[in-house]
């Protein structure tokens, strides 16, 4: 059975004027202060974007946009604006999409180190890499190892300049940015009970107001294998429990 989200990359240039509206309209439904011209000159700085539209309707519900760059003999893959629809959340095809891309380029050069740089203004884009990626710099439950915080700052402090704050580790753009819409994912007293949830709040507090923190996640084959294998499991059981509730409905009818 098919995933109810179906996933695609494509290289920003195939993008359409459409489908980059489509895109602005659903950052607009879940961010407040998101203007055309500071969406298009992030997703324009961007190569690849990944694309989730519901498999029956084709509607877009979701997006992601990634630069590659390659810094000190390493490659960086740097994700910029990330939306779900709130009404698909859950679903683990982002995450699925996303690593076939890494998966491409550590098979390209596998002994290159590869880090993921990910700009986290609300919880649940930080769980994405600390629930998948043990290496993930900040995290409550690891020490990185020499000169990984130098190597960090550094990246931040190149691509950013003076709107990282390097004794923070967080971004505050310059001018209007935009935040998550009052409502959608909030840190309620259940999410702050969470402890990489409680831990992200407490180096990023001002979140609420669009500030970022800046996060550098180390990608290792191993960790890579096993994130790609529970997103495909996460999967399956999914379509398990929706089978097993369809042949409910069918069976009291």
């Amino acid at each position: 059975m098919l995933s109810a989200m179906k996933g695609t990359t494509v290289r920003r240039e195939d993008l359409d004027a459409g489908t980059r509206a489509r895109m602005l309209a659903l950052m607009q439904c879940c961010y407040v202060g998101v203007s055309a011209e500071r969406f298009h000159a992030d997703l324009d700085a961007k190569q690849w974007v990944f694309l989730l539209h519901a498999r029956r309707t084709r509607e877009l519900v979701g997006f992601s946009t990634v630069r590659v760059a390659e810094e000190e003999g390493v490659e960086v893959l740097y994700s910029g604006d990330t939306v779900i629809h709130p009404d698909w959340w859950g679903h683990k095809t982002l995450q699925v999409v996303f690593g076939r891309l890494l998966l491409a380029r550590k098979l390209r050069r596998p002994w290159r180190p590869l880090y993921w740089l990910l700009l986290s203004g609300g919880y649940k884009t930080y769980l994405l890499a600390v629930n998948y990626f043990p290496r993930t710099h900040p995290r409550r439950d690891w020490a990185p190892p020499e000169g990984r915080s130098e190597f960090l700052r550094g990246l931040a402090t190149r691509w950013f300049g003076t709107q990282y704050d390097a004794a923070k580790g967080t971004l505050c753009f310059d001018g209007e940015h935009y935040r998550v819409r009052d409502g959608v994912s909030p840190i309620d007293r259940d999410a702050a009970a969470h402890p990489h949830i409680a831990y992200f709040a407490e180096r990023n507090p001002g979140h609420a107001e669009g500030e970022e923190l800046v996060c550098l996640v180390e990608i290792r084959g191993w960790d890579l294998a096993r994130a790609l294998a529970r997103s495909v499991w996460g999967q399956l059981r999914r379509w398990a429990r929706r089978e097993r509730n369809a042949s409910r409905i069918r069976v009291g009818m």
